[in-house]
């Protein structure tokens, strides 16, 4: 991926991927501990308030970097991270 170079991000220290508890919703939407983004946010200096308007970018990066960041400590595969790595892979 050419962005991976302003994928930077700070993670808050005595969490790990699995606290995030990404889950796929109903609607195929994609569901997470919302107040673990928010102190993401403060760490990082964003506007919680404007992210929730527009979650997209910070909550694909936040999942981006902290899911590589895992696997390279050791971390087991996530199957949803796996399957959302998947291009085209929900495609009938």
């Amino acid at each position: 991926m050419p962005t991976d170079s302003l994928l930077t991000l700070k993670l808050p220290e005595g969490y790990s991927f699995a606290d995030l508890k990404i889950r796929r919703c109903e609607t195929d939407a994609i569901d997470l501990d919302m107040d673990l983004v928010k102190l993401i946010c403060s760490i990082n200096g964003l506007d919680f308030g404007k992210v929730c308007q527009n979650p997209g970018p910070v909550v694909t990066t936040i999942l981006t970097v902290w899911y590589k960041k895992h696997l390279a400590e050791g971390g087991q595969p996530d199957a949803l991270m796996e399957e959302l790595k998947s291009p085209g892979r929900r495609s009938n």
